[in-house]
Formats: C-alpha cells, structure tokens, sequence
C-alpha cells in the first residue's frame, strides 16, 4: 500500500514543483511584456512626433515606419518573455519559418496586397483626397491602407478595392497636377464667320471665373459637314481638375457660348437629313399598283381626247 502511495505522489509532488517553479517565470515573462508594450507605445508616439516635423516625407510612408516600429518592438517583446519561461526561441522561430511558409501559399492573395500597399505607399502614385481612376472605378482617395485603397464615388458609394489590383492595373490620377483640360462641342451653319465665333467663343470662356487664363483657352474647326450645312467646333479651356469643376464648367460654358452667338447673329445648322428605310412590297401589292396607274393613265388618256 505505501508503494502505491509512494508512486502517486512522486509525480504530483515532481507537477507541483513544476508549477511553482513556472509560476516565477510567467510572472516575469508577464512583466516583460507589459514593459515592451510600454516602450513599444512611448515609441510610437515619439516616432509620430518626431516624423510629423517632417512633411517633405510622405504621410502614409509615415505611417508605415511608426506601425513598423510598434509591431517590431512588441515582436520583440513576445520574444523575450518566451525565452522567459525557458520555451526555445530559436527552434520555434525555425518552426514558424516552415509553417509560414506553407502558410503563404494558402495567403497569397493576403501577402500580394500586403506587399502591393507597402510598394504603393512608398511609389505614392495619389494621395488622400485626390480624385483617381483605379481601373473602371472612380472616384476619391478616402483611406488607404497596407491592403486595400477605399475610393468613393461620384455618385456616394463606397469602393474598396485590393491593393494588388491597384498596383497592377493602370492609375490616372486627375488632380495630382493641379489643372485639366477641358472641351465642349457645339455647331454653327457654314456660313458662319469663323473669326465672328472664335471671337464670341474665347469671350464667354473669359468672363467664366472658373477658368484659367494661363493657358488660355482656345477655339478648333473639328468637322466639316456640308450636306447638312453644319460646321462643328470644339472650345478648349483649363479649370481646376475636380468633377465638380468639370460638370460646372462645361455647364455654364455651353449656356454661355450659346448666348453669345445668339446674340452675335450667328447662323445655327439649318439643313436636316432624313433617313429613309423601303422595304420590298409583296407581288399581290405591286401588280395592284400597277393596275391602278394603268387606270389613272387610261382616265388621264379619255380625258385628254374629249
């Protein structure tokens, strides 16, 4: 009976001493980790001070180095008290190598847009606030993140489009250099005065104060339609790059170029053409048509010999 007891309590005597010899440790490694958290945040909030001072560096570049910096030093936290409670560091770095790499493979669309944002913030192809077009979307910058941009759209919807489809895909960004091109079409008759047009044109494009003046706007001949006595112009000016600018502008500049060739007297297209669509008429139909006209011109014939 003792030898049994003796068994039973050797090993819950050899588990308690485990477990109070461990109970040190994590509570060390606890300390540990509260400390590294504390610096890690101290660091942080010096980093952005001290990186906010720097404007001629990129803000999201910014960002990326600040949360760089707080996830390392908590990393490094993790490490240590590991190796606090006398768990192999280096034989469990060695096994997440292998797990993470069989891991990538089943995140590789995850690590693709991972890479494509930290490409995108330091490439910085837009900016918050620009107005982008991202492949068939546009619209606004409003977020970008390490995965995914967030575009909202002219009509109020939100878009969030991964990173690696942004990097990959063609970037028009309309406001990054301060001013767009603009062009309106109208038509006037051919017997228009180019000169009077021109003139009436650039006039109304001047009194627009949206519109720059440098460069200047100017006035092209784009197609010549003698058939239908209709020769079509096309007004260029510069404004600046918004949509809002955009829809205002051509707006307001086709009501003014309108106006002012009215009152200029200028000859608007007058000819129309028409379009005439025949169709095969059925036999029955044309022989009627022909005993008809016999018996128009036969009536005609009688008419002329009385």
């Amino acid at each position: 009976m003792d030898s049994y007891g003796h068994a039973f309590l050797v090993p819950l005597q050899n588990t308690l001493h485990r477990i109070v010899s461990f109970v040190p440790r994590l509570l060390v490694a606890s300390l540990l980790l509260l400390l590294f958290w504390g610096v890690a945040t101290v660091a942080r909030r010096a980093a952005r001070s001290s990186l906010e001072r720097l404007q001629h560096i990129p803000w999201a570049v910014r960002l990326l180095i600040v949360r760089s910096l707080y996830l390392g030093t908590i990393f490094v936290g993790i490490l240590v008290a590991l190796s606090a409670v006398n768990i192999n560091v280096t034989t469990l770095i060695a096994s997440l190598g292998v797990a993470g790499f069989a891991l990538g493979f089943a995140l590789k669309d995850i690590l693709e847009n991972f890479i494509a944002g930290i490409l995108l913030l330091f490439a910085r192809p837009f900016e918050l606030n620009d107005q982008v077009k991202l492949g068939e979307f546009e619209g606004t910058v409003i977020d970008i993140q390490i995965r995914t941009t967030s575009l909202r759209t002219y009509d109020n919807e939100l878009v969030v489009i991964p990173n690696s489809k942004v990097y990959t895909n063609t970037v028009v960004n309309h406001t990054r250099l301060g001013k767009r091109r603009y062009a309106i079409d109208f038509d006037t008759s051919l017997r228009a005065d180019a000169k009077v047009v021109e003139r009436e044109t650039l006039h109304s494009a001047g009194e627009d104060p949206d519109i720059l003046t440098d460069p200047a706007a100017f006035v092209r001949i784009s197609h010549i339609d003698s058939g239908n006595d209709i020769l079509s112009w096309r007004l260029y000016y510069w404004a600046a790059p918004t949509k809002a600018t955009e829809v205002n502008t051509m707006s307001q500049m086709l009501r003014r170029v309108k106006q002012g060739l009215y009152d200029a007297g200028v000859p608007t297209p007058t000819s129309t053409s028409a379009t005439i669509l025949q169709r095969p008429l059925s036999p029955g139909y044309h022989h009627a048509g022909q005993r008809e006209a016999r018996r128009i011109a036969g009536d005609e014939t009688a008419g002329d010999a009385k």
